[in-house]
């Protein structure tokens, strides 16, 4: 029976990054269906806890178009329909939340703004590439990012400092070199952790070494800043909550299964 919950647990883990990644690589498929898979491949991973139902029930994916009439899909708040890499833009720089400070009291703001950096890269390198006329204009850059955000799961066995290294440089070839992705980057790291059950690999940030996913999801309940409405003036804190409930069981797929000696 243990064996089997294993093996549950690595395909509902596989259904949730294989819907994700369908989002940049199969633009052409109807938004609704790719919505769909997410809410479906999220709820198979996730606990079916109360926050996590009523998350999912908020999450869609949206087609934005720009001036040049070229578009993009990436996932969205379903009643607002702003991106939720959006909401974490606006938020990156903004005060840290009073219970992640109390459960991690030695992470400081800096480290804060860039786990919210760094996390909002991953969230728009998991939407599409721009389509322009019916057709995808190549952003090698983003392909080579996603190649190495899925290497962490799929190729636990590789030495982390290497898939450390594979995501920095591809994070940075997908952001540009700015001074708060330079600084960001600097945080990124790749962390092994074990317990009684076995070990797996993750994101994390290189100093205090907190997995991502563990530190997105200590904000969860944290009060929406105010400031968010100075450009969201719609948004709720049911939204905040979808932003960071979703942001962390994203970060938390795209770790590797447990391993065992």
């Amino acid at each position: 029976m243990r064996q089997q919950t294993k093996q549950a647990d690595r395909a509902d883990r596989a259904r949730f990054r294989t819907a994700l990644w369908a989002i940049g690589e199969q633009w052409g498929t109807a938004p609704e269906q790719l919505a769909e898979e997410v809410v479906s491949g999220l709820l198979a991973f996730a606990p079916k806890t109360p926050g996590n139902l009523a998350a999912s029930q908020q999450l869609d994916v949206s087609v934005e178009e720009d001036e040049f009439g070229r578009s993009d899909l990436g996932l969205c708040l379903k009643d607002y329909g702003v991106r939720l890499d959006h909401v974490l833009w606006l938020a990156d720089g903004l005060r840290l939340p009073e219970q992640v400070h109390d459960q991690w009291p030695d992470l400081t703001q800096h480290e804060w703004d860039c786990a919210l950096r760094i996390t909002k890269l991953i969230l728009s390198a998991l939407g599409s590439t721009l389509i322009h006329d019916g057709e995808a204009v190549p952003r090698p850059a983003q392909t080579t990012f996603r190649a190495a955000l899925w290497a962490i799961g799929d190729q636990p066995q590789t030495d982390p400092e290497q898939l450390a290294a594979d995501v920095t440089m591809g994070l940075l070839a997908f952001a540009s070199e700015t001074p708060d992705n330079l600084a960001a980057a600097e945080q990124l790291g790749v962390s092994a952790q074990e317990d009684d059950k076995g070990w797996d690999i993750g994101l994390s940030l290189q100093q205090p070494g907190i997995r991502l996913s563990r530190l997105l999801t200590s904000a969860v309940d944290s009060t929406m800043p105010e400031e968010l409405l100075e450009d969201l003036p719609e948004l709720t804190q049911e939204d905040w909550h979808t932003t960071l409930t979703v942001t962390g069981l994203i970060l938390s797929a795209l770790e590797s299964n447990q391993m065992f000696e």
